[in-house]
């Protein structure tokens, strides 16, 4: 019986030190502790764009205590954020807890076009006031909302067509004039191959590409291909991961280095489906 009651005010004790601040005001207490305000989660958090159809997304404000009223954010847009206003909707920047509840909801909806926002581009929210609560020494103020572009399915037969480069790392530094190439299907299961390469006016062979058929990652490239002839060369595809398809928007993105004289020059090659 000693043990036991010893465990017991051992317990005790710990519940009351971490539920109480120097101030000894309950900080876990739902109904009559400090009212701390903030975003749920993380400092970053990733929402999804498809680029062939509009997604929404949802992020959650909350306070750690219920009221009998209801309680409003302010949120912001900051200024700093790199992803343009027309890739994007919100449906609400002063969302309300409602009575009772101890969080409220912002919808963030993706709108495709016919461009995509950069893969660095992001979005940052920042709560500037809440009623009847305060901002936390530990609470998230600043949300970056980052993106996940990615395709509801991958789709390889949906890729063979004509195609725009709209990024080629070295075109020019080979002066690169063509910058149209079509893309047929195989020669084997899950590949595609970019007829005339990367850098044409280099003698470059085809570019033929394996894709996962479960995530559109790129994961393979006939290094027995030449990617480039200079003085010094030939050189020869090599694959760097990173590379894939997105398959509902036509669009080819694909990291490579070259095998040879000139390696350890790491360069993209992108396109985008015209036709």
């Amino acid at each position: 019986m000693k043990l036991l009651s010893k465990i017991t005010l051992l317990l005790f004790t710990l519940v009351s030190f971490v539920g109480c601040e120097k101030n000894d005001i309950p900080i876990f207490d739902v109904e009559n502790g400090r009212a701390i305000a903030g975003f749920n989660g993380q400092e970053f958090q990733r929402i999804v764009f498809n680029p062939a159809a509009e997604t929404t997304s949802t992020l959650r404000v909350g306070i750690s205590t219920v009221s009998s009223s209801d309680r409003t954010f302010v949120i912001s847009v900051d200024p700093s954020s790199t992803l343009a206003p027309e890739y994007y909707s919100i449906d609400n920047l002063n969302p309300v807890v409602q009575a009772g509840d101890f969080t409220a909801d912002i919808n963030i909806t993706t709108i495709p076009g016919e461009a995509l926002p950069s893969g660095t581009a992001s979005l940052i929210l920042n709560i500037e006031s809440v009623e009847n609560a305060e901002i936390g020494e530990n609470s998230v103020q600043s949300l970056e909302v980052g993106l996940a572009v990615e395709c509801p399915d991958v789709d390889i037969s949906a890729l063979p067509g004509n195609y725009q480069v709209t990024a080629s790392t070295f075109a020019a530094f080979f002066g690169e004039t063509d910058f149209t190439r079509e893309v047929v299907a195989g020669p084997g299961a899950n590949q595609i191959t970019i007829v005339g390469g990367t850098y044409i006016q280099e003698g470059a062979e085809d570019l033929i590409l394996t894709i996962d058929p479960e995530t559109g990652d790129i994961i393979g490239v006939d290094d027995t291909k030449i990617s480039s002839q200079v003085s010094f060369g030939p050189n020869f595809y090599k694959l760097n991961p990173g590379g894939r398809v997105l398959t509902c928007a036509g669009i080819i993105e694909v990291n490579l280095d070259f095998a040879g004289s000139i390696a350890g020059n790491p360069h993209v090659f992108n396109l985008i489906k015209i036709d």
